[in-house]
């Protein structure tokens, strides 16, 4: 099947997964034995491919992150949801072709980098960085290598049904503004809708957002109004959840993959400059004209920068700034190794951790700019080799020539300089890399799938013609007169020489 079929066959959200969403969702709410059921249900659906694997894990992120008020939970669901983990990477790694092995090399290589530190670090806590690092490399391995045997249908396919989960978590999410003991149950201030904590809504919304964005700039989309009114509407949902590291995660997106755009313009010839400036200042003036004209608007976004009462950029910054400050003095100190991955200097966090069999399942920590965070945990070493595998993951997101899956992509990325989750593969980091490995294979943008072939195509043709030329001039020598030599030129090669 072609890319142009793929293209056809693309929908934004397909409604009878938005319904089939809407209904488990809906349905969990009658009772923590409905929570369970549906983990074991998870579980079976993932058995049936990889593509189902994905779609199975991505809901089970969504399904671990409910309002509790709404949502009740069984004991022991967190293993519930580990065992749903753990089962789903070993499908990924069942349908994985052995020649895709290698694409894993850099993950596998910041793992050893991280675990020859073991040895060195003043760790409070070895046995959960130990078991945070088996994790992470499994989970992340696994999702690679199992995108990596998609289909590019497949592959677009799941692009619907990621939009199907996020317009499922918006739409049920709308009706409880009604309700504000449960809209805002977790601070008072920051919208959380359906899911736990704002800073859980507001981030899972940002790579949508972005490949909305990309669409309307660098694509055509057939509904121009429809996508940018769902864009705003997207916005609008993250700018009430208070979650500034979600829009800076869109604009960041936008920022890189218009980069990407501009540098590569050979790679993505559906790229307009003209367009792109034409849609950038009409927005940029509906924007200033927005709230220049709407004092409740004004009201809104001075409540986004300086939420929680802050009256200045300072202390409007100051629940970052004093993390980056002392994560940013632990690497001067231990410049090498770092204090160990996943903990902090002086061990656990306040909520300790969870064990299950001796094990420990969970230990959250709450480190919010990824930069400084992993070179606190893992030093100038483990940063350098992870700086390696972001840059490798993007390159290959790059190839694909996908402006939507690109400004995802980097939003997945850049949602971790506000709540570094990207190692989080038990929790919300585990969609992230779901989006990740599904944006490394699907088709291109519409205009450049070809650019390449006829690249070479142009090359060949040129290089046939002086070919052509060459020998027609070579025969010059043999030819009674320059009739003679057009005439055979013209046999030869179908070109005329004037």
């Amino acid at each position: 099947m072609n890319a142009l079929a793929l293209r056809h066959q693309a929908r934004l959200v397909s409604v009878k997964q938005l319904f089939l969403i809407v209904g488990i969702l809906g349905c969990l709410t009658l009772g923590d034995g409905v929570v369970a059921g549906a983990h074991v249900m998870l579980g079976l659906w993932l058995l049936l491919g990889i593509p189902q694997t994905i779609q199975a894990l991505s809901l089970a992120v969504v399904i671990k992150y409910l309002n509790p008020v709404l949502y009740t939970y069984p004991e022991g669901v967190g293993v519930m949801g580990w065992g749903v983990i753990v089962l789903g990477g070993i499908r990924l790694l069942f349908g994985t072709r052995i020649r895709n092995v290698k694409i894993i090399l850099p993950l596998v290589g910041f793992s050893l980098v991280v675990a020859a530190l073991f040895v060195v670090q003043d760790n409070k806590a070895p046995g959960v960085s130990v078991m945070k690092l088996i994790m992470f490399t499994y989970v992340s391995c696994a999702i690679v290598l199992g995108c990596a045997s998609l289909s590019e249908e497949q592959a677009r396919e799941l692009g619907t049904w990621f939009n199907s989960l996020i317009a499922a978590v918006v739409l049920l999410s709308l009706p409880v503004f009604a309700f504000a003991e449960v809209a805002y149950a977790r601070n008072g201030q920051g919208f959380q809708g359906i899911l736990n904590h704002p800073q859980a809504f507001g981030p899972i919304l940002a790579p949508a957002a972005s490949a909305l964005l990309a669409s309307i700039f660098f694509g055509k989309p057939k509904s121009f109004l429809r996508f940018l009114a769902i864009v705003l509407g997207l916005i609008a949902l993250i700018i009430v959840s208070q979650a500034r590291t979600a829009l800076a995660a869109v604009m960041l997106s936008m920022a890189a993959t218009t980069a990407v755009v501009f540098f590569k313009k050979r790679k993505f010839m559906q790229f307009r400059m003209g367009r792109f400036i034409k849609i950038s200042t009409l927005a940029l003036v509906a924007l200033m004209l927005a709230v220049a004209s709407s004092s409740v608007l004004q009201e809104k976004l001075m409540g986004y920068v300086y939420k929680r009462g802050s009256t200045n950029i300072e202390s409007a910054l100051s629940s970052r700034s004093g993390g980056i400050e002392s994560q940013w003095n632990y690497f001067l100190e231990n410049p090498l190794t770092g204090c160990g991955f996943g903990v902090y200097p002086w061990g656990l966090g306040r909520l300790g951790a969870v064990e299950f069999m001796g094990l420990p399942i969970s230990a959250p920590v709450e480190k919010g700019f990824l930069p400084t965070a992993i070179l606190e945990e893992t030093g100038l070493l483990g940063g350098i080799s992870f700086l390696g595998v972001l840059i490798y993951l993007s390159r290959r997101v790059i190839a694909q020539r996908n402006t939507q899956w690109m400004a995802m992509f980097f939003a997945c990325i850049f949602v971790n300089v506000g709540e570094m989750v990207i190692f989080s593969v038990g929790g919300v980091g585990l969609l992230y890399w779901l989006m990740i490995g599904v944006a490394t294979r699907v088709p291109p943008d519409q205009g450049t799938e070809n650019s390449e072939p006829q690249k070479n195509r142009s090359i060949a043709i040129r290089s046939h013609l002086r070919t052509d030329s060459a020998t027609a001039m070579a025969g010059f020598t043999r030819s009674a007169s320059s009739i003679d030599l057009r005439n055979e030129v013209r046999s030869q090669t179908g070109v005329s020489l004037l």
